[in-house]
C-alpha cells in the first residue's frame, strides 16, 4: 500500500469512528473513488491495458462513431442551429470527445460550442493536456452546476453513472435494512443497520420485492436523483445520451441475483468483496437501474426516446456500418484487428449486451429511425 493509500485509508477509518462505527457506504465509495488527492481517480492512471479496466473508447473508433452519428442526428433534430452546445460528462482521457468532434467535423455540421465537466481534478489536468494537444477548444467544469447555457445542449456520457456512490442494502424479513462499513481488528467489514429503510426509501417496485429471498443483497443509486435534476436544469432543449452497463429494474433485482452488482476492478481482475481492496488502489462500481433512472428523467421533463443495447446501437449506427464494410474489403492485419475489436464492442459475448444505450430528450420526444426498429423501451416497465 502506497503513503497516499495509508492516508486515505486513516481518513476513512476517522469516518468510521465519526459515525459510530457505521459509515454509509455511499460515503466509502466517495472518499475511496474521489478523495481529493488521495481517491481512486484522484491519484493515478485508471483506463486502458495499463490500468485497471478496458473502456469502449480504448477498443478503436467504434464508440466515437456512434456517438457522433447521435450528436449529429440530435443536431438535425434541433433543427440544425448554428448555436448550441456539446456537452460530455466524465469524459475519463477526452479522446472520445476529440473523436466525436473529428468525426462531426466529416460530417460538415455547424460546430458546436464544447464542455466538458469532470469532477476528478487529476483528470480535468489531464483532459485539458489532451486537448490542447489535439487543437481542441473545449471549457472545462468540475460540475453541473457551474455549467449555464441558453442555447440546446446535445450531452453525451459513457461508463459515468456506475461510479456514482451507490447504498447497498439486505431484504430481511419483508423489510431492507441499510449496510455500512464498519472497521475491525485491522479491516473494513460490513455492518448492517438496525433500524430498517423507511417502506419509500427503496426505488423498486413491490411486486419484484416480493420475490426477494431472505438475506438478499443488493444496492441503489441515490446520486441518480440530483444528477437527473442537473442535467434537466442544463438542457431546456436538447437530448442526454448515456452509455452504461445496467438492466431494467426487473432484470437487475430479480431474485436469483442475490448478492447485487456491487464489484471492484483491479489490474483487470474482478474483485467480489470491495471492502477487501486496498482503499484508493481500485475501482469500484455498480450496474445502472435504467428504470430507475428513466423515471427520475420523467419527473424532471427528461423523456426516454430510446433505450437500447450498445450492440444494437453500434451495428445499426451508419458511420459504424460504413467503417465495416470498408474494412471488410482489406486484407491487412489491422483491418483484422480493429474488426476484432468492433466484435468485442458489439457482441453479446463482449460488451455488445451488457452495455445500454438510454436516450433522454428535453422539449423533444423523436427516436432515431435508424434505431426504432430495435428499440427496448418497453423492457423499462415505465406505464
Amino acid at each position: 500500500m502506497s503513503v497516499n493509500h495509508d492516508i486515505l485509508k486513516d481518513k476513512i477509518i476517522a469516518a468510521v469512528d465519526n459515525a459510530h462505527g457505521f459509515l454509509p457506504f455511499e460515503q466509502f465509495m466517495q472518499m475511496a473513488l474521489f478523495e481529493p488527492t488521495l481517491g481512486y481517480y484522484e491519484s493515478r492512471h485508471v483506463f486502458g491495458e495499463s490500468g485497471d479496466f478496458i473502456t469502449g473508447i480504448d477498443l478503436g473508433p467504434w464508440l466515437g462513431l456512434g456517438f457522433a452519428d447521435l450528436m449529429h442526428w440530435g443536431w438535425q433534430q434541433l433543427g440544425k442551429p448554428d448555436a448550441w452546445v456539446l456537452l460530455e460528462q466524465g469524459g475519463g482521457s477526452g479522446h472520445l470527445l476529440t473523436q466525436v468532434l473529428h468525426h462531426l467535423k466529416a460530417l460538415n455540421i455547424v460546430m458546436p460550442q464544447v464542455i466538458a465537466v469532470e469532477r476528478s481534478a487529476w483528470m480535468r489536468e489531464r483532459q485539458a493536456e489532451h486537448y490542447q494537444q489535439q487543437g481542441v477548444d473545449v471549457t472545462l467544469y468540475a460540475s453541473l452546476n457551474d455549467v449555464d447555457v441558453d442555447v440546446p445542449v446535445l450531452m453525451m456520457c459513457n461508463e459515468l453513472a456506475d461510479a456514482f456512490p451507490v447504498r447497498p442494502f439486505v431484504y430481511r424479513d419483508g423489510q431492507c435494512f441499510e449496510r455500512g462499513v464498519g472497521y475491525e481488528h485491522g479491516q473494513f467489514i460490513w455492518q448492517e443497520a438496525k433500524v430498517a429503510m423507511a417502506d419509500d426509501a427503496l426505488p423498486v417496485d413491490a411486486d419484484i420485492q416480493a420475490k426477494w429471498y431472505d438475506g438478499y443483497i443488493s444496492e441503489y443509486n441515490p446520486a441518480l436523483t440530483d444528477w437527473q435534476k442537473d442535467v434537466s436544469r442544463v438542457i431546456q432543449q436538447g437530448f442526454l445520451c448515456c452509455v452504461d452497463y445496467g438492466y431494467s429494474q426487473q432484470e437487475y433485482y430479480r431474485s436469483n441475483r442475490i448478492e447485487g452488482t456491487l464489484m471492484g476492478h483491479c489490474a483487470h481482475q474482478v474483485v467480489e468483496d470491495v471492502l477487501t481492496m486496498d482503499v484508493g488502489s481500485c475501482d469500484i462500481t455498480a450496474h445502472i437501474d435504467f428504470t430507475h433512472l428513466a423515471r427520475l428523467g420523467l419527473k424532471n421533463d427528461l423523456n426516454p426516446v430510446s433505450f437500447i443495447t450498445q450492440g444494437a446501437w453500434l451495428a445499426q449506427s451508419p458511420s459504424v456500418q460504413a467503417l465495416i464494410q470498408s474494412l471488410a474489403q482489406e486484407a491487412t492485419v489491422e483491418a483484422m484487428q480493429s474488426m476484432a475489436q468492433a466484435k468485442r464492442m458489439l457482441l453479446p459475448m463482449g460488451m455488445g449486451e451488457s452495455f445500454k444505450l438510454l436516450i433522454q430528450g428535453k422539449n423533444i420526444t423523436n427516436c432515431p429511425d435508424y434505431l426504432r426498429p430495435l428499440d427496448r423501451k418497453d423492457d423499462l416497465h415505465l406505464q
